[in-house]
């Protein structure tokens, strides 16, 4: 007989009896039962690992802004930045408690029903449901997928547990608020704060940190509230779910509940601006300083969660967007001029005395247009140059009453060359002020020739300019056959609207991870010139705007404005105008802006014509354009003047207007003996100062050709204000060594 270990049906037992199990046969079986699933369930519990959280949670994207928190761009594999738990405020917190899980802080890690209620709807093919904890969403934001399964199910229930037997539940609260998605692309409270509020996560208010929670429960349908009552209506019912369960959880009170009201939502998409193509220029730039200055390589930057704070200003970049395209490219017909197809334009602003760069006007349109020559790319600055040679002077005990020969040409001694003034116009004896008005090509060409070129290079490179041996050794550095651009060029000419201090550029103001900064930008001043000398040389400039070439450049509420123009002419005989410029400055922001020619491919090509106009030079074009952004940029502002030493209690500067011995109309006298810096005086001027009454026209002795401007830096510049082309006259020889600069 065999043997029975289970007796069923019961032997010995008729009818009923005979099929109905033993209290014994139960108690087994459910005991059996307890002692399978406990096992089973330990058996899942200890094979299911905690895994490495999803590459999309520990890569952060790298967020651009500007001066004053406007973001620029961002750059990464996902929008999102994680913030501590301690940036979120504590309403926000609570709102998100009230909304997904009232019972956080102490119920467990998973809620059984909720999760079993999920299983049996997901599994059925339900809509998807609520229902788990927290740390359950966590898990699955972090760890796992939404795919809907019964083994993630599982997985998540099983690590939640995990999870919370390693993390605090503050750890976890801020994990969750981490990774949860808000809509509008945004995943995480400080980018969903951004995308929604257009603010950080610690600036949110109670109404705005309960629409925030709201938004959790499906945050992609509710990104069309805003162009659809009734879903917004739904949203608002959610967000006054929340409000409600904040009374019910003691974090509000009824009449702070009843003093709510929904808040306003940031636009989405971001409107559009006339910088939205530039600020690719911004961020690029800003990526590649950054990348500088800490050490990080551009893909640590870009997946570290990294906020680079720069000093750039976004309404001004669009200041300098639309004047750019009033005076420039909205006049440029291609189709109608060829000419026009090549013309570029950049405009750089920087602090004085700081160095922050507020705006790089690199083009029209990044996508068209990658390189930013507003500092990327390298021009001759023509006249704009003449400035420091003028410092180099003064430094060196010269004034600007101080005369000399501005008879055209001028012979270089020693030499075969010979330099001529634009157009060939002979001005006779003038004053170093005078000359600077209307950029006397001679007068600086003489000027360098007394004090040494390396002097006039020395001075340059003190402004932040940088000068070549090659540059140094040519007889016209004067005139700026020099390779530079509007950013370093509004820098050098900030050191002079800052009493002679000199800083470098700079765009990174700082460089922040998870709330703390691992870099910040600090300015280092040395004093590159005197007070003295730079009050004068600020004095000087102003004349150039009130009563020389840079008239163009006034500002319409009247402001200080010191500057100087600049125009370059390409390779050839003087007739091709390849860039014209103004470089100026007020008491608090210094900007050059350049317009020149070039092909696709980088050849530099000439200007002349373009947009129709029939006269361009620096004071026809580029001076009009500084000031119609400058107009912008300062608009708003209050009107400051200019100081200078003697205010200070220091040395009075020399007056470039009044005369101090011997002038007449338009000039001032000569000085001689010591200056008023105390250092050796140039050589006797050639003559007391006679303000020309109608200049001759002396052409050069010959007309051989030039080189100039362009990329190289290392030929000639040459313009006017009102550039005849027919009648420039060029230095014979040696090309390479000679240039005419001009208005």
């Amino acid at each position: 007989m065999a043997l029975r270990v289970i007796d069923y049906p019961r032997r010995g037992k008729s009818g009923l009896r005979h099929w109905l199990p033993s209290w014994r046969l139960v108690a087994s079986t459910l005991i059996a039962f307890v002692l399978l699933m406990t096992g089973g369930a330990w058996a899942v519990y200890a094979s299911v690992k905690i895994p490495p959280m999803n590459e999309s949670v520990t890569q952060q994207h790298l967020t651009v802004v500007d001066d004053k928190g406007v973001v620029l761009g961002r750059r990464g594999p996902e929008i999102r930045q994680d913030v501590p738990l301690t940036q979120v405020p504590a309403p926000v917190q609570d709102s998100f408690l009230s909304a997904e899980d009232r019972n956080f802080w102490s119920d467990g890690a998973i809620s059984v029903t909720g999760t079993a209620r999920a299983l049996i709807n997901d599994l059925g093919g339900g809509s998807t449901q609520g229902g788990s904890t927290i740390t359950q969403q966590y898990v699955k934001n972090a760890y796992l997928t939404d795919e809907r399964t019964l083994s993630r199910k599982v997985k998540e229930a099983v690590i939640a547990l995990k999870i919370s037997e390693k993390q605090p539940k503050s750890e976890i609260l801020q994990g969750y608020l981490n990774t949860v998605y808000f809509g509008r692309g945004a995943s995480g409270i400080q980018m969903g704060a951004r995308a929604w509020f257009s603010k950080d996560v610690n600036q949110l208010s109670v109404a705005e940190g309960a629409v925030m929670a709201a938004l959790v429960n499906a945050p992609s349908y509710y990104e069309l509230a805003p162009k659809d009552p009734s879903i917004m209506a739904k949203l608002q019912a959610r967000w006054n779910y929340v409000l409600d369960g904040l009374v019910t959880m003691g974090k509000l009170t009824p009449a702070e509940r009843a003093a709510q009201q929904f808040p306003a939502l940031a636009p989405w998409p971001r409107p559009s601006s006339q910088t939205d193509n530039q600020d690719e220029y911004l961020v690029e730039e800003a990526i590649g300083e950054a990348e500088q200055k800490t050490g990080l390589s551009r893909e640590q930057l870009e997946t570290g969660g990294y906020t680079i704070y720069t000093t750039f200003d976004a309404k001004m970049q669009d200041a300098a967007a639309a004047a750019a395209k009033a005076q420039i490219t909205s006049q440029l017909n291609p189709s109608k001029r060829a000419v026009d197809a090549n013309v570029h334009t950049s405009i750089a602003t920087v602090v004085p005395g700081d160095g922050a760069v507020r705006v790089l006007y690199g083009g029209d349109d990044y996508s068209k247009q990658a390189f930013n020559a507003s500092w990327q790319g390298t021009l001759s600055p023509g006249s704009s140059f003449k400035t420091f040679a003028l410092a180099a002077y003064l430094q060196n005990g010269g004034t600007v009453n101080d005369t000399f020969d501005g008879t055209s040409p001028y012979h270089v001694p020693n030499t075969d060359t010979v330099i001529p003034n634009e157009g060939g116009t002979s001005y006779g004896p003038v004053s170093v002020q005078y000359a600077l008005n209307q950029s006397i090509n001679t007068v600086f060409i003489e000027m360098g020739q007394q004090i040494g070129m390396s002097k006039v290079a020395d001075a340059a490179r003190a402004a932040g300019v940088p000068v070549t041996a090659q540059q140094q050794s040519l007889p016209a550095l004067p005139l700026g056959v020099v390779s530079t651009n509007p950013e370093q060029m509004a820098a050098a000419y900030g050191t002079f609207a800052a009493h002679g201090q000199q800083v470098d550029p700079y765009t990174v103001a700082s460089v922040q991870q998870d709330g703390k900064t691992v870099y910040a930008h600090q300015s280092l001043a040395k004093q590159a010139f005197t007070p003295a000398v730079a009050d004068q040389v600020t004095k000087a400039l102003q004349n150039v705007v009130t009563n020389g070439s840079g008239g163009g450049a006034q500002l319409a509420d009247g402001r200080d404005v010191a500057g100087k123009t600049g125009t370059t002419d390409l390779p050839g005989d003087g007739t091709k105008l390849g860039s014209v410029w103004f470089v100026g400055y007020t008491p608090t922001l210094s900007t050059a802006v350049a317009v020149w020619g070039q092909t696709d491919g980088g050849a530099l090509t000439p200007i002349n014509g373009m947009a129709g106009k029939n006269t361009v030079g620096g004071g026809a074009v580029a001076a009009p354009l500084w000031a119609a952004y400058m107009d912008q940029a300062v608009a708003g502002t209050t009107a400051q003047s200019f100081t200078f030493t003697a205010q200070n209690n220091q040395a009075v500067p020399m007056n470039p207007v009044s005369p101090t011995s011997g002038s007449t109309q338009g000039g001032t006298g000569t000085t001689t003996g010591p200056s008023q810096t105390n250092q050796p005086s140039p050589p006797a001027p050639t003559s007391t100062y006679q303000p020309p009454n109608t200049p001759s026209s002396t052409p050069s002795s010959t007309g051989g050709g030039t080189t100039s401007g362009g990329p190289t830096g290392t030929g000639t510049s040459t313009g006017s204000q009102q550039p005849p082309p027919s009648t420039h006259s060029r230095p014979s020889k040696p090309p390479s060594q000679t240039t005419t600069g001009g208005l």
